[in-house]
């Protein structure tokens, strides 16, 4: 006879034990410190999500802000159906798709700093690989925003479809024609830039 099976409660089933221990700590008054430990490992992803929706960091910042307001609203009623960070960024994807919810004052000019990525790069190199990042670039800002959101999930974040289904709020099968969608349309935009 097997054993029966042990499960954590609805609230922490998604959850590690440090952002268990910090959504209790939360529910328990101590609202401050404990909405920092649980939103400060999710910070990278949410930001390259919104820098990649946004396309300008400054929006990206504020698309980000937005959410953590929205996250700190609306935590005490999180039921830990999905994964933190998936919550995180539905709620992020969401406030994207209505820009005067987040948009703040005017927006700032670019900031170009260019830092090499490695020491040993030849001036070609560098010429050619800054034109492929501008392609790719280029190509991506012609997806849609949630073309974007979904491609971005998936390559940088690794999430498989049905975690970007959950992310989008929508079916896993729309979240790989999403993904599919924007590899096709990229790879036609980059198609003569990468025949080496």
């Amino acid at each position: 006879m097997r054993p029966p099976e042990t499960r954590k409660p609805l609230e922490t089933r998604h959850l590690s034990d440090a952002e268990s221990a910090a959504l209790a700590r939360f529910r328990a008054g101590d609202r401050r410190a404990s909405f920092q430990d649980l939103m400060r490992p999710q910070l990278g992803a949410l930001s390259a999500l919104a820098r990649r929706i946004t396309g300008e960091q400054h929006w990206a910042e504020d698309l980000v802000q937005e959410t953590l307001v929205r996250a700190f609203r609306g935590l005490d009623k999180f039921r830990g159906d999905s994964g933190l960070r998936t919550w995180l960024i539905r709620i992020l994807v969401r406030l994207s798709k209505e820009p005067s919810r987040w948009r703040r004052g005017e927006k700032a000019g670019p900031l170009e700093i260019e830092i090499p990525d490695s020491m040993s790069a030849t001036p070609e190199d560098r010429v050619v690989e800054r034109e492929l990042r501008d392609r790719l670039e280029e190509a991506l800002e012609r997806l849609t925003p949630r073309q974007r959101a979904a491609f971005h999930l998936r390559a940088v974040e690794g999430m498989d479809y049905r975690a970007i289904a959950r992310s989008l709020d929508c079916t896993a099968v729309a979240a790989r024609m999403l993904v599919l969608g924007a590899r096709r349309k990229v790879m036609a935009r980059m198609g003569r830039h990468l025949d080496v």
